[in-house]
């Protein structure tokens, strides 16, 4: 700048002139010493908040980076478990649509014995008084048969030897058939 100016004047003389012109330039130049500091200040702001945004800019894009992973494997995780929680469920569903079926069947196989066994019953019912009616003859004749029997037993003890032996002869002859038997006529 000092350049500019000793072209744009001619030749100064004076001291005087030279005393201001000095004070001057001096003036300018701690002018712009300032402005230098200041733009130096401004250069270091700048770099300062120019190196915290492009840290902020790198943490922000890392926490960025880390949350779309997270948002991945939950996701993963959501489809994944999803499937799994179906599955399971499915699972749940058809074991328990077999166990109805097979409960199912097992009323029905109880339902259809009950139907028969009531039918069974029914027809016991009906036949009770016969059977009763059945069993008090048929007790009757087993007591006729029973005092039968003592008698004959008493009646036995009381033959003699020879009287159970001519018995038991005419028990066999009367057991032989006549058609057997030769019958000579004189």
């Amino acid at each position: 700048m000092a350049d500019g100016v000793n072209s744009q004047q001619p030749a100064l003389t004076s001291a005087a002139e030279w005393e201001t012109k000095l004070a001057q330039l001096r003036k300018e130049n701690e002018e712009l010493q300032r402005r230098k500091a200041e733009a130096e200040k401004d250069r270091d702001l700048f770099r300062d908040l120019y190196s915290k945004a492009s840290a902020h800019a790198s943490e922000v894009s890392k926490e960025n980076n880390e949350l779309l992973e997270r948002a991945e494997l939950a996701e993963g995780q959501a489809r994944d478990g999803l499937a799994m929680i179906k599955a399971t469920y499915e699972g749940r569903v058809r074991r328990a649509e077999e166990e109805a079926k097979r409960w199912k069947a097992q009323y029905q196989l109880l339902t259809s014995r009950d139907t028969r066994m009531d039918d069974d019953i029914r027809k016991r019912a009906a036949l009770e008084p016969e059977l009763r009616a059945e069993i008090a003859r048929l007790q009757d004749k087993l007591d006729n048969l029973e005092e039968d029997y003592v008698r004959m037993e008493s009646m036995l003890e009381g033959l003699t030897k020879e009287q159970v032996e001519d018995a038991a002869q005419l028990a066999e002859t009367a057991q032989t058939p006549v058609a057997s038997a030769s019958v000579v006529v004189p």
